[in-house]
């Protein structure tokens, strides 16, 4: 129980440092020169980055809150 707890919480690490990472990449977009439509198509996948890993997320904060089957709290 002990090892897939911590499992859990390095893989949550883990997303939270690709959030941060998706926010640096996207100041990053802002300050170079492109056109329009190439920024909106790259913010547009940063976008949906953030959203399946802020869904991964929930996820596995979901597995905090549900015991185990056999386990008691």
């Amino acid at each position: 129980m002990i090892n897939a707890q911590l499992q859990l919480t390095h893989a949550k690490t883990a997303l939270q440092g690709t959030l941060l990472q998706l926010d640096y990449l996207q100041d990053l977009i802002n300050q170079t020169a492109m056109r329009n439509s190439q920024r909106a198509k790259i913010t547009q996948q940063v976008h949906n980055i953030r959203v399946n890993s802020q869904g991964a997320m929930k996820q596995l904060s979901s597995v905090y809150e549900v015991p185990l089957l056999g386990t008691t709290k």
